[in-house]
């Protein structure tokens, strides 16, 4: 069976956790929680952006390819070529 949510979570980050999450516990109108889903659509595509070495593809974005081995696959051209 897989492991809970937090148990990846405290694998991924350490525990005591070294990042810390918190949910705000006010409402927000419509009109900011469409700005906030905005701003992190745009922070996720720049991350990917940042990984990827290139402007993600709408499949990459909304996770419908794994991009795993892309990162991995590039990392080892780019150590390849290094070495060469």
């Amino acid at each position: 069976m897989g492991r809970s949510v937090s148990d990846n979570f405290k694998k991924r980050f350490g525990d005591p956790e070294r990042i810390k999450v918190q949910y705000s516990k006010d409402k927000v109108s419509p009109s900011e929680g469409s700005y906030r889903n905005e701003q992190l659509s745009k922070a996720y595509v720049d991350v990917l952006r940042g990984v990827l070495g290139r402007e993600p593809t709408h499949d990459e974005i909304i996770g419908k390819v794994d991009i795993s081995k892309k990162v991995v696959e590039a990392k080892h051209k780019k150590l390849r070529e290094e070495n060469e």
